[in-house]
């Protein structure tokens, strides 16, 4: 089967959810966004349908399918990352795209509540640095090169546009994750642990990996 490599586009914003909420999760059993979004744990319609509304909401955020960029097979999302700059991350942008689709204030401040845990890791972003997020392909696309292909890419697009270079955040103990990052030539610079964290999602922390140009 051949595939071609694209950006994503609005008609995307399930898949990319989906891709996104496989992402977070890692390599255990709970979600990162299973905190974001209300409800029962898992990827359920209703949690990838709120996900997929900020995806193809109009107010740019990180999660937004602009910044999203995908393999294809057969007209088929297999696999897929996002590269955005730390300013495309603030919480003001994705409050924006919350708000558009439905969210009230009042839920924004619980979603902060509840990932108060991840707080306690989260190892920070680089100035000057692009990010790399929501890095994911689905089970059947596994195994295919699909991973390291894009993330090619996204270093092309990094020294496209002058950055220091690229950084992302992996969940200590994903070690296939972490092995192809640094064949990619990343480092990991820096980890964070929390024993609450842990607790909730039996992983000890995250760490911050980049690669310099």
């Amino acid at each position: 089967m051949e595939h071609v490599a694209r950006d994503a586009q609005a008609s995307d914003a399930t898949d990319i959810a989906k891709l996104g909420y496989l992402a977070g999760r890692s390599h255990v059993e709970l979600s990162i966004y299973d905190l974001m979004v209300p409800g029962p744990p898992g990827m359920t319609a209703d949690r990838i349908d709120r996900m997929a509304g900020i995806v193809a909401a109009e107010a740019p955020n990180w999660l937004s399918y602009r910044f999203y960029h995908a393999i294809e097979v057969d007209g088929k999302i297999a696999s897929g990352l996002a590269t955005f700059t730390p300013e495309d991350a603030s919480n003001e942008k994705l409050g924006q795209a919350m708000m558009e689709v439905g969210w009230s204030v009042m839920d924004m401040m619980k979603m902060g509540q509840r990932l108060r845990v991840w707080s306690r890791v989260d190892p920070g972003r680089e100035p000057g640095f692009l990010i790399v997020e929501n890095v994911a392909a689905f089970e059947e696309f596994r195994g295919r090169g699909f991973t390291s292909e894009l993330l090619v890419r996204a270093v092309e697009r990094g020294k496209d546009g002058g950055f220091k270079g690229l950084q992302l955040t992996v969940l200590l103990g994903n070690e296939p994750a972490i092995r192809a990052y640094e064949k990619a030539g990343f480092k990991m610079e820096k980890t964070k642990e929390n024993k609450k964290f842990e607790k909730t999602f039996s992983c000890p922390g995250a760490g911050q990996m980049l690669l310099k140009f």
